[in-house]
């Protein structure tokens, strides 16, 4: 099936098809020399190598309210640079959806998981290939969401093995 194919598809099966949500553990915390808003995070994926983001968090948590943590990890999303450093993925946040200008961000949390652990929506099975890297806008277009303290796609929570991903301060409102 080719991406024009997938893109057809009922959201939560698009998403299955095109994006990799991977648990992760925050291993080390530092300032973005470049930017005083950004941290690079640098994360264990449970793949052989550390994998680097750039995550805009700055104004919303100190590094020891990061450091050891599991988050969710938009595995392959595109690279981008920021501010001269690569970022390989982005982590998911929620947000209130009554404040604009990204004036709130709570770090969805995964301690429930195992570091690599894949999430999907609910009655997906994780890819059983590698997938290729999605573009921010295609990851965008689809729209996962807080509903009564669980992460959604298309009324589909988003978990593994039957275990739901929670947040604990925007119960209903936006990810990104």
């Amino acid at each position: 099936m080719d991406i024009a194919e997938i893109d057809k598809l009922p959201e939560a099966e698009r998403f299955s098809k095109r994006v990799i949500l991977k648990v992760s553990e925050i291993i080390n915390v530092e300032q973005h020399p470049g930017g005083s808003f950004l941290y690079i995070l640098t994360l264990n994926t449970g793949d052989a190598e550390p994998r680097q983001i750039v995550s805009s968090i700055v104004e919303f948590y100190k590094p020891e309210e990061l450091l050891h943590k599991h988050i969710v990890l938009v595995y392959n999303l595109k690279p981008a640079n920021f501010r001269g450093v690569r970022s390989n993925g982005m982590l998911l946040a929620a947000s209130d959806p009554t404040v604009k200008d990204k004036e709130t961000c709570e770090v969805i949390f995964a301690p429930q998981f195992e570091v690599g652990t894949i999430l999907e929506p609910e009655g997906f099975n994780p890819p059983e290939e590698e997938l290729c890297y999605i573009k921010p806008d295609h990851f965008f277009d689809m729209k996962l969401y807080t509903k009564d303290g669980f992460v959604e796609l298309a009324g589909k929570k988003i978990c593994a093995a039957g275990t739901p991903l929670t947040v604990e301060i925007y119960k209903n409102g936006e990810v990104g």
